[in-house]
């Protein structure tokens, strides 16, 4: 389906994005609009982020229909648009260029300094902690975050340098489009599978992205996961290992929670540099910014500059939001949606708020990675003491014959008995429930990738 031509961007291509209201999409609709491309786009439903690509000059329409690209030169689209999308469709049947998105980017940041950043977890946090420290260095680079950044006000950044910092997405590989990088990749896990496969496929995609590194480029990867280490080591370019463990060059000590943040000591080659405390919490956090600070290390921030500007950073939209109150309860949205991310926010919830009885409200995402981590979801919710469990948010699946939410709830009450378990099929259902149980001490976590947010939303509202 798509042009394997690579692209070669022209002001006077009238270009089109199928989903631009994505957060993948819309952050390279919105700089092309600004470099005066004609950029036009659709979706399927209308949205905030919608509104303001039409303030920046993109034309964008829903619904998407038949004939939707209209007199479009080349047509952009992402792996979450089925094929039989009418408007992918009717372009296909004409004939036009389709390009992956992952194309448009590669064209994008042709003949820039690249910095790529990829993992299973903590990309959008850690590229947007890079952000803020060279934004806040008087560095201004190209910026393309996957979620709305709050230090910069949105998904990327224009820039004005040669420099390009930006998420590398290895959900379906389309992050070896990319060319020669300097990289950060923090961790790798199962995920994907539906996919890649087999966790070994994803790990071979990773060996060949960290191909990538040019002999003059870096490699700033997390020393934390065994599998890393062992991808690293046949990394061309200079290698900055960083966690906490004692295999780091950047390493972080006296981690300690502060209200919604968390503090640390920073360890350069064992030796301290210098104490910050983050505006977010979790240890999690401490190592997304222990990678921004050893990429910025690399690009000419000095260690304790980066330090102290890392202090700066607000957070991503979704990233432990939080969104209101409930008659006292603390209203919090986050993103996780891999067991290692679930278990990490609700580390995080407790730590941050170990006075507050945790109401962990959780939408599975995906039937495929519902039915292969089940075991590892329920173990991860055990970390909170009411846990409501939606219906699976399928996104680009079709469901799977076998694979209920259900099971989460029946396998949690066997698990994690004394705790409160509820199975609500229904996301619209939910806020009514939370509402009678919830108490004025609670801290209440909507956690997913789909639309569980929602949810939390008409809490708050409340």
């Amino acid at each position: 389906m798509y042009t394997e031509n690579s692209l070669e961007l022209d002001t006077n291509l009238h270009i089109h994005l199928i989903g631009a209201g994505g957060v993948g999409m819309s952050g390279l609709a919105g700089v092309l609009a600004g470099r005066g491309y004609s950029v036009s786009g659709s979706d399927s439903s209308e949205s905030a982020t919608l509104e303001a690509l039409r303030r920046r000059g993109v034309r964008v329409h829903v619904p998407q229909v038949t004939g939707g690209a209209g007199e479009a030169d080349i047509v952009v689209v992402s792996t979450a648009i089925p094929r039989d999308n009418p408007e992918l469709a009717d372009a296909e049947e004409r004939g036009l260029p389709i390009y992956h998105r992952s194309q448009l980017l590669a064209a994008l940041i042709d003949g820039m300094e690249k910095v790529a950043v990829s993992g299973t977890h903590g990309k959008t946090t850690t590229t947007s902690m890079l952000a803020t420290i060279l934004l806040e260095s008087g560095r201004d680079p190209l910026i393309i975050v996957g979620g709305t950044a709050v230090n910069i006000g949105a998904n990327y950044h224009p820039g004005t340098e040669p420099l390009a910092i930006f998420e590398a997405c290895e959900s379906d590989a389309t992050f070896l489009r990319y060319g020669p990088c300097s990289e950060i990749v923090t961790n790798v896990e199962a995920d994907h599978l539906d996919q890649h496969g087999t966790f070994e496929a994803v790990c071979r995609a990773f060996e060949e992205f960290i191909d990538l590194v040019p002999d003059d480029g870096f490699l700033a990867y997390g020393a934390d996961c065994p599998e890393l280490v062992e991808m690293a080591r046949c990394c061309a370019g200079r290698r900055i290992p960083y966690g906490l463990c004692k295999g780091g060059r950047l390493s972080a000590d006296r981690i300690r929670a502060r209200g919604l943040g968390v503090s640390f000591r920073l360890l350069a080659d064992g030796e301290p540099v210098g104490e910050a405390c983050l505006q977010v919490p979790g240890e999690h956090n401490v190592m997304n910014a222990l990678g921004a600070i050893a990429a910025a290390s690399e690009l000419g921030i000095g260690m304790a500059d980066a330090l102290s500007a890392v202090e700066q950073y607000r957070g991503v939209e979704r990233r432990f939001e939080k969104l209101g109150d409930l008659n006292g309860a603390l209203v919090v949205d986050d993103y996780a949606h891999h067991p290692t991310e679930v278990e990490a926010t609700l580390t995080a919830a407790r730590d941050s708020c170990p006075e507050r009885r945790i109401v962990a409200i959780f939408q599975p995402h995906l039937y495929s990675r519902t039915r292969d981590r089940m075991d590892d979801f329920v173990e991860a919710l055990t970390h909170a003491d009411v846990i409501v469990v939606a219906g699976i948010y399928g996104a680009r699946e079709e469901p799977i014959e076998g694979v209920d939410a259900r099971d989460i709830a029946e396998r949690l009450r066997d698990r994690a008995r004394g705790h409160e378990v509820y199975y609500v099929a229904e996301r619209e259902e939910i806020a009514g429930l939370v509402r009678q149980i919830a108490l004025p001490e609670d801290l209440i976590l909507t956690i997913g990738a789909g639309d569980i947010r929602r949810t939390g939303e008409e809490l708050a509202g409340s």
